[in-house]
């Protein structure tokens, strides 16, 4: 099925990162969560620390996929052809260090 929704690149996503102007990817869905923030019941810093990014995992981590079909026609501005790219794994002693 077609999608008459714009198309972004991951790192266009990106560029939506800060409390202003907050754009995420949850499945491929890409949310304008802008506005949002103030409503999240799990307050608006938890959006602000995936802002830009793809935010599946920890969407998912938290909610049923279900809760989507609630936001989408509000909160979606496009889809994401493109997957997450894999963040490299921390080690133990990057608790210490900011990067």
């Amino acid at each position: 099925m077609a999608s008459s929704l714009p198309i972004y690149s991951l790192q266009e996503v990106s560029r939506h990162n800060t409390a202003k102007d907050l754009w995420i990817v949850i499945d491929k869905e890409v949310f304008d969560v802008t506005e949002f923030q103030a409503e999240h019941p799990g307050g608006e810093r938890i959006l602000q620390k995936v802002a830009g990014r793809d935010a599946t995992d920890k969407f998912l981590e938290y909610h049923e996929t279900s809760i989507l079909t609630r936001y989408r026609e509000r909160l979606q501005v496009g889809v994401s052809l493109e997957t997450k790219a894999q963040e490299p794994k921390k080690g133990f002693l990057s608790r210490f260090f900011r990067s």
